[in-house]
């Protein structure tokens, strides 16, 4: 009886350790079922997350290239201003320079218009001398050996004068060639004179010329004597008249 009681109690606490088994064996099954799927649950959210930060990553950059373009437009408008400015500024320079030449140029007509009014206002007590006559090559504004010294007996009689006296200077062609050729010959001759003149210090405003051509022939232009005559410059002194004085 005892042996049986024995039996008994063994069996039972086999079954009981075999449910014991059972029973764990259960739990570790549910745990990993229920650790699985947690896992599979925070892996998902893991994987939303990553995309809602891969987005706003995506949506920042894009902001950003827009924000940097934003400022390189601006910063070109910037410069374009800059630039239309600085350009605004030349072109005011420039019209300033324009309007300062201008007013230079008006102040030096009005001076070389008094002078003119002036010298005309005062012709009148001008009396001219006698024509002294210098000649030239044809084709030519050359002044010869003989011209230069004929010029210095000119300058001569005003070299030493401050005032009171002009110089008229008249150059002349031959009758070849047309006409508008002779009145630039005539010109420079004349001018040739001047500069000869001035260079032996007669003074430069007192000097006036003129090209006439072959005007006012002095001789035959159908003969070579006659031509070379005519190729002439003509130089008059005129001198102011002295005021009379009554006693």
């Amino acid at each position: 009886m005892q042996t049986l009681n024995r039996r008994f109690s063994m069996l039972g606490v086999l079954i009981m350790v075999g449910m014991m088994t059972l029973s764990g064996c259960a739990t570790r099954k549910w745990v990993r079922q229920e650790l699985g799927t947690a896992t599979a649950k925070l892996d998902t959210r893991i994987n939303e997350t990553n995309t809602k930060v891969t987005e706003t990553g995506e949506r920042i950059d894009a902001v950003d290239r827009r924000a940097q373009q934003g400022i390189q437009a601006a910063d070109q408008k910037a410069t374009q201003a800059q630039q239309a400015a600085s350009a605004a500024d030349q072109k005011a320079t420039n019209a300033q320079r324009t309007a300062d030449s201008a007013n230079q140029a008006v102040q030096t007509a009005n001076t070389r218009i008094t002078t003119v009014e002036n010298e005309i206002a005062g012709m009148d007590t001008y009396t001219a001398g006698p024509p002294t006559s210098v000649t030239f090559k044809f084709n030519s504004s050359a002044l010869s050996a003989d011209a230069k010294k004929t010029l210095d007996d000119v300058a001569g009689q005003v070299a030493n004068m401050k005032s009171g006296y002009a110089v008229e200077v008249q150059g002349f062609t031959d009758g070849r060639g047309s006409e508008n050729y002779n009145y630039g010959l005539s010109d420079r001759r004349a001018e040739a004179v001047k500069r000869y003149l001035v260079s032996k210090n007669v003074q430069l405003h007192r000097v006036s010329i003129v090209g006439l051509g072959k005007e006012n022939p002095v001789a035959d232009n159908k003969t070579e004597k006659g031509r070379e005559q005519n190729r002439r410059v003509e130089v008059r002194i005129l001198k102011a008249q002295v005021p009379r004085t009554t006693n």
